[in-house]
């Protein structure tokens, strides 16, 4: 028993290829190499903003009551905030759905002024032998995205 133990040290000791203190060359550059990829990612992943969108668009000015089936004054107030309901100014909006146009009968758009409010005045909107419509809100913004939830009501 002794002679093996005494070959297989003195078999161990001649081979030094490939191995550090007894573990492998190919081991310990792998090791090094993952460890600097991973320190690579995390220092990139540590440069990563959260993501913005538009949290909430909340027409203030309510619903529509025309008179008749069709007007050229009405007025719709929005109100746009960001995922932490700060007021977002610069926002795109656009009314869209029952003809409605600006007074001078163009698509109905505008920005958010920097209290995150678009006001639409002079309005026209018409029903079509319908008793109830209903305007979308669309809102956009570079950075941001778009929300297309909210509506506005519009009864005749």
């Amino acid at each position: 028993m002794r002679n093996i133990e005494h070959l297989i040290k003195k078999k161990l000791s001649k081979n030094k290829k490939g191995s550090i203190e007894g573990l492998p060359l190919q081991l310990m550059i792998m090791i090094i190499i993952a460890t600097m990829g991973t320190a690579i990612l995390v220092g990139w992943m540590g440069n990563i903003d959260s993501p913005k969108s538009i949290g909430m668009v909340d027409v203030v000015s309510g619903d529509i009551v025309l008179d008749g089936y069709s007007t050229s004054d009405g007025i719709v107030e929005i109100f746009v905030a960001d995922q932490d309901g700060n007021p977002l100014s610069g926002a795109t909006v656009v009314l869209s759905g029952l003809g409605v146009t600006d007074k001078n009968g163009k698509t109905a758009y505008m920005n958010t002024d920097s209290k995150g409010c678009a006001k639409f005045e002079g309005l026209n909107i018409t029903l079509r032998g319908a008793e109830i419509g209903f305007i979308t809100v669309n809102v956009s913004m570079s950075e941001y995205g778009e929300n297309n939830n909210a509506r506005v009501a519009v009864v005749a």
